[in-house]
């Protein structure tokens, strides 16, 4: 009972909230012609209801029977259900197991041409787009005793006929009547959904127990949607127009969506590292303003020692460059060198070139009863003022060989400004 009352609750909230907008100008609606062929009347009469999507609609003006013998339903409609389309279809259903029928029809889909009138009738919906139920009482004329024998008869065969092809048979039903196949699946959807249908019938009565207990704040939300139901039905068009720019809006944005799809399936990897790496970096963040505070003065004296070195670099860089030359003209013979040096160290050389001077030596010193004796040989000068110590030159006693002043190397401008600032 509770969850009828939820339902009930449900309904009644979306008529209220569909009625500003299917309720809006009813004071002005007209009713429109039109007409239903069926194979049969179906007992249907003058005065009975005509429904769309469950919702009265109209009434059956007359039946009257074509020359081809079918039944011509002539009725009236709410203007605001019209026009009527192709594809349009209308049946016949019941009232209750044993009470009067109405005609129910669907008045197509918007895309389909409209249905026109002819110049003897209204717009008319063909025999071919309408449907007639089987009737309680045509299940019970089956029952009877001629029916009853047919039947048997009719089964009879029919077991003969279709023995051992039980899936034959359902093959040829579901071909035969589509809405079998249709219906299965749609059952098939709602076993799926069993549970969350009763989710929402708790829901419902749920709501309704909250509704029946906040009044008020139920009005204010249908005093609201109703007012947002009638700003919608004002911007109809505006909102019309959003719709159907809507697709393309969307084929426009599919690349953008794939390409943005791409990115996040290849960045997925990306963030993991990223994640797995956060601690390290949180912890380097954390330490780096302690190592920042540490390194500061180093930095700050850093600083004034490259103040000091950039101008004795720019000094060195001539030096450098003439190293550098220097160093590349000399590769070839310095690799020859370490050949060399390498293949007189393999042979001994440093080892046999000592033992020359050693058996040099050995062979020029005298040997006596100790030891041996290193042989001296003194030439005294044949002046004689030039063999005594003198600490200023003396005239006739120089050294030098020629008259040509002795000869000093002169030192680079580079190497001695090097040399200059590290003295200072």
């Amino acid at each position: 009972m509770r969850r009828l009352l939820g339902i009930g609750a449900v309904l009644v909230l979306a008529a209220v909230l569909a009625g500003p907008v299917f309720g809006s100008g009813g004071s002005q609606s007209s009713n429109g012609r039109f007409d239903v062929i069926f194979d049969d009347a179906r007992g249907l009469v003058g005065g009975q209801l005509v429904k769309v999507a469950g919702a009265r609609a109209g009434s059956i003006v007359n039946v009257v029977v074509t020359s081809d013998f079918k039944a011509r339903i002539e009725a009236t409609v709410d203007s605001r259900f019209l026009p009527f389309h192709q594809d349009a279809t209308c049946t016949i259903r019941p009232e209750g197991l044993i009470a009067e029928n109405y005609v129910e029809c669907d008045p197509g889909t918007p895309g389909s041409p409209v249905l026109r009138a002819t110049a003897n009738h209204p717009p008319t919906v063909p025999v071919t787009h309408t449907t007639e139920p089987v009737s309680l009482l045509d299940l019970f004329n089956t029952f009877n005793l001629s029916s009853r024998q047919r039947l048997t008869v009719l089964i009879d065969e029919l077991g003969i006929a279709t023995a051992g092809r039980g899936a034959d048979i359902n093959q040829i039903l579901l071909r035969a009547n589509p809405t079998l196949g249709t219906a299965r699946r749609v059952i098939a959807v709602l076993d799926r959904q069993l549970g969350q249908l009763r989710t929402i019938l708790d829901a419902g009565n749920r709501i309704a127990v909250e509704g029946a207990t906040h009044t008020g704040v139920v009005q204010t939300f249908l005093d609201r949607a109703a007012s947002f139901s009638q700003l919608g039905a004002a911007h109809s068009g505006s909102l019309s127009a959003a719709i159907a720019r809507l697709p393309g809006l969307l084929a426009a944005s599919q690349p953008a969506l794939r390409q943005l799809d791409a990115v996040a399936v290849n960045g997925t990897p990306l963030l993991q590292e990223l994640q797995a790496a956060a601690p390290a970096l949180n912890r380097v963040s954390a330490d780096l303003g302690p190592f920042v505070k540490v390194a500061k003065p180093g930095l700050a004296r850093l600083s004034s020692a490259l103040q000091k070195a950039i101008p004795a670099i720019r000094t060195s860089t001539p030096l450098i460059d003439a190293i550098t030359n220097y160093a590349r003209k000399s590769e070839p013979s310095t690799l020859l060198a370490a050949q060399l040096y390498k293949n007189l160290q393999r042979h001994g050389f440093a080892e046999n070139f000592l033992g020359v001077f050693y058996y040099v030596a050995a062979s020029l010193a005298r040997f006596d009863a100790t030891s041996h004796i290193l042989p001296l040989l003194l030439v005294a000068p044949q002046n004689g003022a030039c063999g005594q110590y003198a600490t200023s030159p003396v005239p006739g006693c120089s050294a030098n060989y020629g008259s040509q002043p002795h000869y000093t190397p002169e030192r680079p401008k580079a190497l001695q400004s090097l040399t200059d600032y590290l003295v200072k």
